[in-house]
């Protein structure tokens, strides 16, 4: 039997990404970045006989569960393997493809992987506007909730009309389907959007300068590679990667390490959010502006800049 991978207390989500095939094709994807690579088949994906070994040697924190996401995490179709047989919680990132009946779920041993106290759905289904139909999504997600957690998150994107967002809400309502809105993340119009704690973390090219940065959070590839970050599983960056899930041996660092890509972080790591208790004010990674390049250095560098 292959040692826990013990997960330290202060970390606040796990992810999951079981594949990088999506079947929506939005232009502000946040998993592409800056260029990053992700989506071009870079990653090898994992048997879901691997998934369920390497997942099952997690040792969580409390109420942190496992989040399964992609891409889109119901084109692996290995998925349902890992939910029968996971012994964690699982949350799932999902735009729920046409396929998708409750009869998938239904075909399930159990449904108890879907089944915690949380203040908010446990499968959040994404809608983006000009990419799916959001009556059609809110139609099957009333259908899906007599036995699931589950609600609709619609992207906040600048160029959806208000009016839109009012509809979603009434058609919803109609429903009883919870409706939340998700932050857009990234750039339109000449505009960052997003609350970023860090000026110039996503700028687009790095600054130049070495930070030391610490996670929270546990991004693991397709192929079961454990990343520092998200911007390090995005761009393939192997230099970056803390272990395998399948590794003998592998302990997740609650010590800051230099990173040389500062301007490249994703928005997931920097930006201020709600933590796992819906708390807002927490942002994942911790960035000190030290070592080889002094607070004093950024600040010369950023105003020179501007």
């Amino acid at each position: 039997m292959m040692k826990k991978i013990i997960i330290p207390d202060e970390y606040d989500y796990v992810g999951v990404f079981l594949t990088e095939a999506c079947h929506l094709s939005c232009a502000y994807c946040i998993t592409r970045h800056h260029g990053a690579s992700y989506g071009a088949n870079q990653y090898k994906p994992l048997s879901p006989q691997q998934w369920i070994r390497g997942l099952n040697r997690l040792d969580l924190p409390s109420d942190v569960p496992i989040t399964l996401q992609g891409g889109e995490p119901f084109l692996y179709k290995g998925i349902w393997q890992i939910l029968e047989n996971i012994r964690h919680k699982v949350d799932i990132l999902t735009a729920l493809p046409p396929y998708l009946t409750k009869e998938h779920f239904l075909g399930l041993r159990t449904l108890e992987w879907n089944r915690r106290e949380a203040p908010y759905p446990l499968i959040r289904v994404s809608y983006h506007g000009g990419q799916n139909d959001y009556k059609k999504l809110i139609e099957r997600i009333a259908d899906l909730q007599e036995i699931l957690s589950i609600g609709l998150f619609y992207l906040d994107y600048p160029a959806t009309a208000h009016e839109e967002t009012e509809q979603i809400r009434e058609f919803a309502q109609r429903y009883g389907v919870e409706v939340r809105s998700k932050e857009f993340l990234g750039w339109w119009q000449g505009r960052q959007y997003g609350t970023i704690l860090y000026d110039r973390a996503c700028e687009g090219t790095p600054v130049g300068i070495p930070v030391l940065c610490r996670n929270s959070v546990v991004p693991i590839a397709p192929d079961g590679t454990i990343f520092r970050c998200h911007s390090d599983l995005y761009f393939h960056r192997i230099s970056g990667a803390i272990g395998h899930i399948l590794d003998e041996h592998i302990e997740l660092p609650t010590e800051h390490s230099i990173c040389h890509h500062f301007g490249l972080c994703s928005e997931c790591d920097v930006k201020v959010k709600t933590n796992r208790y819906q708390v807002y004010g927490y942002t994942s990674a911790d960035i000190r502006f030290t070592g080889q390049g002094t607070a004093c250095e950024f600040e010369k560098t950023k105003s020179a800049d501007h």
